[in-house]
């Protein structure tokens, strides 16, 4: 179960606005960590503190180890994949076959719901809500720069005491709003996390040639996963392709 989606109030009527950025996707050969087979390409990124995951993966990375909360820490993953169906034949693609490869252990993905409770219930999360943080914990959560601005003007505003302020009441952070104030803030920064992993999740689906599926997966972060296997189903010979991919 998740922690507590809902805010009480009028707030919890008031839908959560969509996050709208570029979801640009470079040839797959241009990410360090792609294979191809068959026909089938495919890349994972790992999330990295600060890094956008969407930004052109030939250019320097800019991380920032200085953000409020790395979700890395809370013991989740993010890892956006990408695969492409470069052949002739439909092939079926099923995340719940992906596995993540740490020596001799085999580790399956987490669910959208598993990854937002393992960072809700943790404590870095705990501690990074405190005081002023929680602006900064909104570019923590969701992976960079890009983020917080596409962000900017569609969050509702908690701190000003009402669901229109826009991010900038969120960003004051919870100083001297009481106990109650901060649980609401509390709650919505988990729903605002609940909906963006949900969404972005990538979806067991087929894909015709030239087909591509684009989302998020979540591997556990602190067991040292240094590769990652993709299993597809070739539908035309009813065949597994099978891709491997460093972790790093």
């Amino acid at each position: 179960m998740l922690l507590f989606l809902g805010v009480t109030g009028c707030a919890a009527t008031k839908p959560l606005p969509g996050l709208i950025y570029p979801k640009s996707i470079y040839p797959i050969a241009s990410y360090p960590n792609s294979a191809e087979s068959s026909g089938l390409k495919a890349a994972v990124y790992p999330f990295a503190p600060g890094r956008d995951i969407y930004a052109n993966p030939k250019e320097p990375e800019k991380q920032n180890g200085s953000l409020s909360l790395n979700v890395l820490d809370a013991g989740v993953m993010p890892v956006r994949l990408i695969v492409l169906n470069d052949g002739d034949a439909e092939i079926l693609f099923d995340p719940d076959q992906i596995r993540g490869i740490s020596g001799e252990m085999i580790y399956r993905p987490y669910t959208a719901e598993e990854a937002v409770d393992l960072v809700a219930h943790s404590s870095v999360f705990k501690e990074a809500i405190k005081g002023s943080q929680v602006g900064p914990v909104l570019k923590s959560l969701l992976g960079g720069e890009i983020m917080i601005e596409a962000f900017r003007g569609g969050v509702s505003g908690v701190a000003s005491g009402g669901i229109t302020g826009g991010a900038n009441g969120v960003a004051r952070g919870a100083v001297g709003i009481g106990m109650e104030r901060a649980r609401e803030y509390e709650n919505r920064l988990i729903q605002i996390l609940s909906h963006e992993y949900t969404k972005q999740q990538i979806k067991r689906q087929t894909l015709s040639p030239g087909f591509l599926a684009d989302g998020l997966i979540f591997l556990p972060s602190q067991v040292g996963i240094t590769q990652f296997y993709l299993p597809v189903v070739d539908l035309n010979t009813k065949k597994t392709i099978l891709l491997k991919m460093e972790v790093r």
